[in-house]
């Protein structure tokens, strides 16, 4: 995972200039990002670089649409922690208590999971069952560790976590997403382009824009698309502590599954969907992504209502935006 910022800062100590962000993808040979601010727990700037296409030439703007990545879950997990204050979804029942999942063939292990062990990675499952890391998968999925006995961060999970949830409310994740959240990121979609947004293409090189592949949409632990300007909304949202009851965003940034030392750049724990991290006398709410070709990162101190998004299309991203912070 990425370096998060110490001391996140503002667009003019920052230097936010589309010149600086020009130097900086063309030092690590990423085609283009999109950065935004928050202070006060309100998006203040936002500032472009690079291309959005590199064969068709096209700009990185403000309307430009790049894989959330992993900035998916957090999304993911508000929705579901709203549904949790509604009654709907059960934190703390098992969820082969309510469906079978025939992916997971350990029967006794999978009637231990909880939507809480997914939230706060305490599953046991892998990341994915397979290397491409497809969402789609039906490969049988084995567990790591026994749940709720340690960290394994799960895209599976969240997969699994997204089956309940649709079951329980009838609807896709992306009806409930544009039900819950969109008008507060129209920009954003985790089925397909929305109107108004420009594509993207992500890169293993700048330099090589015959590799560059188009945006993807689906799942809950990756899947959605967003501007840069769109996912602030969101992280003031949070911010701010709107969306849902008191207790339900205090249990959300509490503590509650310790990370490994390294993976973060300060002693860090997940709260349900986001990481703790302490850095020095500072507290930061983050997540990264990766999408292999699309790198990003968003974060905020809950102290100062201060924040960034970070959204680059380019493989080296996540070495760019560590560069930054």
């Amino acid at each position: 995972m990425f370096v998060v910022l110490a001391e996140p800062v503002s667009a003019q100590d920052m230097a936010l200039d589309a010149s600086t962000l020009r130097a900086a993808l063309d030092s690590f040979d990423v085609p283009g990002i999109a950065v935004a601010m928050l202070a006060d727990c309100a998006p203040m700037a936002t500032v472009e670089a690079g291309l959005a296409d590199v064969a068709a030439g096209d700009p990185v703007t403000r309307d430009t649409a790049f894989e959330a990545a992993s900035l998916s879950k957090p999304v993911f997990a508000h929705i579901v922690l709203q549904l949790a204050d509604e009654g709907v979804i059960d934190l703390d029942r098992p969820i082969a208590e309510i469906m079978p999942y025939p992916r997971i063939t350990d029967a006794q292990a999978y009637a231990r999971i909880t939507p809480r062990m997914v939230l706060t990675h305490r599953t046991g499952l892998p990341n994915w069952a397979e290397a491409d890391g497809s969402f789609r998968s039906t490969a049988p999925i084995a567990f790591d560790t026994p749940p709720g006995t340690a960290y394994t961060y799960s895209g599976e999970g969240f997969e699994l976590l997204r089956t309940l949830v649709e079951r329980e409310t009838g609807q896709s994740l992306a009806a409930l997403f544009e039900a819950r959240l969109g008008i507060l990121m129209p920009h954003s979609s985790f089925a397909g382009l929305p109107e108004g947004a420009a594509p993207s293409r992500g890169y293993v090189s700048a330099r090589d824009p015959g590799e560059g592949r188009a945006l993807s949409y689906g799942g809950a632990a990756g899947g959605l698309v967003t501007t840069a300007s769109d996912y602030a909304a969101f992280l003031g949202y949070v911010c701010r502590e709107e969306g849902l009851s008191a207790a339900m965003q205090a249990d959300m940034l509490r503590p509650q599954s310790p990370v490994p030392p390294g993976l973060w750049s300060g002693p860090a724990s997940w709260g349900l969907g986001w990481a703790v991290v302490q850095m020095g006398p500072e507290t930061i709410v983050a997540h990264d992504g990766n999408n292999g070709a699309y790198r990003a990162l968003a974060g905020f101190l809950p102290a100062t209502g201060q924040g960034f998004v970070f959204l680059s299309n380019g493989r080296n991203g996540g070495d760019l935006i560590e560069q930054m912070g």
